[in-house]
Parts: structure tokens; sequence; C-alpha cells
């Protein structure tokens, strides 16, 4: 089980580097990999502190909330959510 989560986490880690130029799919292999340290949370820490692993996905969720929201300013500004486009001249 152990093996498994640890291949799922290097899987996400390989989609983040190979996705790096579009926002969205940046977003959703981080949360990937998130939610594959919650699980090994989960079965590692469960039966002793409840409380941190709520503590975490809260903050997953919070990391969420803040990367779709950057998502939909870099849509208004920028047009698209590609990375190649935003250049440090623009600003």
């Amino acid at each position: 089980m152990t093996s498994l989560i640890i291949m799922l986490y290097v899987i996400g880690a390989f989609v983040l580097f190979m996705n790096r130029y579009y926002l969205m799919m940046i977003l959703m292999s981080i949360e990937f990999i998130y939610m594959n340290l919650l699980l090994m949370l989960c079965i590692y820490f469960c039966m002793f502190n409840i409380l941190g692993i709520f503590t975490f996905l809260i903050s997953i969720v919070c990391e969420a909330g803040l990367g779709l929201s950057l998502l939909v300013m870099m849509s208004f500004f920028y047009g698209n959510e590609m990375m190649k486009t935003m250049s440090l001249i623009k600003c």
C-alpha cells in the first residue's frame, strides 16, 4: 500500500513537471500530490492525531481557492492561462 502511494506521488510530480506551462494543469497536479499526502497521513497517523489531518485538509482547500482565484485573474488580465505568455516586462 505504501509503495502504491509513493508511486502515485511520483506520478503527480512527473505530471507537474511535464505540464508546467498551463496553470490549470499545475493546480490539478498539485492537488493530486496533496491528496496522496493526505492519504499517507491518514494511513500513518489516523489513530494518533486526527486534528493534524483536518488542518492539512483545510490548507489543501485554501491553496485550491487561491490557485483558482489566480487562474481567474490571469484569464482576465492576460486572456489565457499559459505560463509562457507571462513576463515581468509587462508589469
